[in-house]
């Protein structure tokens, strides 16, 4: 038996000479030219650059299985666009007493044969990697110039394939203008305006509802505010017909102005709603904590989380210090009634609403956090210490390799944890200044969370001899 190999990628279909018609075509004449009779192996849609490609392992299968004669193939870029990978299945090819045929030269097994078929590969993957290169160069300089690199047809737009550019869509446009609209007045979370957006009869160009997908992708999309970011991202094969998806440094992006559909404060308000909503957001609690997020511990400045604890039929709830999650001590590890705390500090809150005091800072008890973040900036002095001397025993061959990454991943941790410490004590040199009339209006547990996160209040506290210490801060 004689077997056709022939493949093309997702992003080959239009090269001359390449389309899986083409390759047949001329795979078959070669093979009737030679009294050959043929079975076909095609890979439509997979990379050249690895191995698992359907028809190719069963190709590889039928060789082991000593059912292939010769094996005849338009290009060796159609067998592997990877040299490594040409050299391996022209190795197996050959144990399997078989003859490997391209179309587009000569291939001989001969120690010159393959010395050639190692250069020709060489050289394929060296222009593979240029033409890649002047790609992104080429994108990359007309993306500098003001224009976009890629058809954006994003809702509420169409492309201007001439000028390179999005224009207006004035239908699509209004719908844009009232999603935002709803979402930055109405206190809306994304299914909330789901719902009412399906209610009024709002439909997408498919003339169906808009999903909760796109509608959560057009709130995040800085394109209606009038700014188009390229090279944000970047797609990496790691697989066949796998791609991955990665956020590249903020120092690549390059911003393209467009025309805006919403303006900046519109959008700088979605922003902190969406930021809002997501700490808001209840469906990673299965218990209401009013200060989660928000409380930190006195003692070390760590987040506080809370904690259920069940005892016979009923829950208790409590707010604990985080430090030691994060391998970190901390002297003040004592548990803290999460409904009491929750309790006084709105009911500080309300009262001072009412007697209309100024809301800027106050507190029931100033906490000096200066020798803390001493303690902290030291800890963080050592850890670096720890990682640096880790490095070098590995270089001097000390450490072994595989140990040091297991510590280091350990010691990042804490760094990380402890910066996070560190910028929780720092002092706010801006205050808000918060309505009276916002907090009394805050009745339900979400309307006071929403308050509590949009004006930036933070809450320190601890247990002392019995009783609750606590300090709020905005």
């Amino acid at each position: 038996m004689n077997a056709i190999y022939a493949r093309v990628s997702t992003d080959a279909q239009a090269e001359t000479g390449y389309s899986i018609n083409d390759q047949i075509r001329t795979c078959r004449e070669h093979a009737e030219k030679n009294g050959l009779g043929i079975v076909e192996y095609i890979d439509d849609g997979y990379s050249g650059e690895y191995l698992e490609r359907p028809a190719l392992e069963q190709l590889r299968d039928d060789l082991r299985a000593k059912l292939i004669h010769n094996v005849i193939v338009y290009d060796p870029d159609r067998l592997s666009r990877n040299l490594t990978n040409q050299l391996l299945l022209a190795d197996e090819i050959e144990k399997a007493n078989a003859q490997l045929i391209f179309i587009t030269h000569d291939y001989d097994a001969s120690p010159e044969g393959r010395l050639f078929f190692s250069i020709r590969g060489a050289i394929s993957a060296f222009e593979k990697a240029k033409i890649r290169e002047r790609t992104i160069r080429g994108k990359r300089s007309k993306a500098l110039s003001g224009k976009l690199t890629f058809n954006d047809d994003a809702y509420g737009y169409t492309y201007d394939k001439e000028n390179s550019m999005c224009i207006i869509n004035p239908e699509e446009a209004e719908i844009v203008k009232l999603i935002f609209q709803l979402y930055t007045t109405r206190n809306y979370g994304v299914n909330s305006l789901y719902a009412e957006l399906k209610s009024m009869g709002v439909l997408n160009r498919k003339g169906k509802p808009f999903g909760l997908a796109t509608i959560d992708y057009m709130l995040s999309n800085e394109t209606y505010a009038g700014t188009k970011w390229s090279f944000k991202q970047y797609l990496k094969n790691v697989g066949p017909q796998k791609r991955e998806r990665s956020i590249r440094d903020k120092s690549e992006w390059i911003p393209i102005t467009v025309p805006a559909i919403i303006d900046r404060e519109t959008w700088e308000k979605a922003v902190e709603c969406r930021r809002i909503n997501k700490v808001v957001a209840k469906r990673n609690s299965k218990h209401d904590y009013l200060l989660s997020g928000i409380i930190r511990c006195t003692g070390c400045g760590y987040a506080m989380r809370g904690v259920n604890y069940h005892r016979g039929n009923k829950d208790y709830r409590y707010y604990v210090c985080s430090a030691y999650i994060n391998g970190h001590e901390c002297d003040y590890r004592k548990t803290i009634s999460s409904q009491e705390l929750d309790d006084a500090v709105w009911l500080e809150l309300t009262e001072t609403a009412k007697s209309k005091r100024g809301l800027s800072i106050y507190q029931n008890n100033t906490t000096d956090t200066t020798a803390v973040k001493v303690d902290l900036e030291e800890q963080l002095t050592k850890l670096k210490k720890r990682q640096s001397a880790i490095i070098k025993w590995v270089a001097d061959g000390i450490l072994e390799t595989e140990a040091a990454e297991k510590d280091l991943q350990s010691i990042s941790k804490e760094v990380a944890a402890t910066k996070n410490a560190i910028s929780a004590l720092a002092v706010i040199p801006s205050v808000k200044s918060i309505r009276s009339k916002d907090i009394l209006k805050a009745t339900t547990f979400e309307e006071k969370r929403r308050l509590l996160i949009a004006y930036g209040i933070k809450v320190f506290a601890k247990r002392e001899n019995g009783s609750i210490v606590y300090t709020i801060k905005v």
